[in-house]
């Protein structure tokens, strides 16, 4: 019932059962929408439908496996491909590494295409609501590989013509003098 749990509460349902709880959409407070997310084993097999998005959210899935008892392989069911049902999908590769078992994806094959290329997808998507545009990919500093350009960056680098020191300092990486 609405009110009664918050993000990453566990519902224990039997011992081989959790419920992690998510939330909707909250803008006024900037949290996002989270699917719950159901653990269970049977067998040898530890059953994950959906993974949720947050760290906070990981955490309980994490606490959740812990609970549900010992198992030997991993099965994801994906019910369909939104982030709030998707975003620690990389949990269950990383839970498969740990304890050096397999570990399975399933994905209903309306939403492969999103999971395969989500870039594309959502593009897409978007371009049948008037009005809606894809913000152009952030361009990244020629002179630090890890750090996004800033705007003055992408604006001046790399053009043909400005020195290298030109460059360096509008990427922020020499001074100015």
């Amino acid at each position: 019932m609405p009110g009664e749990h918050t993000l990453g509460d566990l519902v224990e349902i039997d011992d081989r059962t959790v419920l992690v709880i998510g939330q909707e959409l909250d803008v006024a407070h900037e949290q996002p929408d989270v699917g719950h997310a159901l653990v269970h084993r049977a067998g040898e097999y530890l059953v994950l439908v959906d993974t949720g998005v947050t760290e906070a959210f990981r955490a309980a899935l994490r606490t959740a496996v812990d609970r549900v008892g010992p198992w030997s392989r991993l099965l994801l069911l994906t019910t369909h491909g939104h982030t709030d049902h998707v975003g620690n999908n990389d949990l269950v590769d990383e839970l498969a590494a740990e304890r050096g078992v397999p570990a399975e994806h399933w994905v209903p094959a309306r939403d492969l295409a999103q999971m395969r290329d989500p870039v594309t997808y959502w593009e897409h998507a978007f371009e049948r609501i008037a009005g809606v545009a894809a913000l152009p990919a952030p361009r990244r500093c020629p002179r630090r590989r890890s750090s996004l350009c800033s705007s003055r960056c992408a604006r001046s680098a790399p053009r043909p013509g400005p020195t290298r020191s030109a460059r360096s300092s509008a990427c922020g990486s020499a001074r100015r003098g």
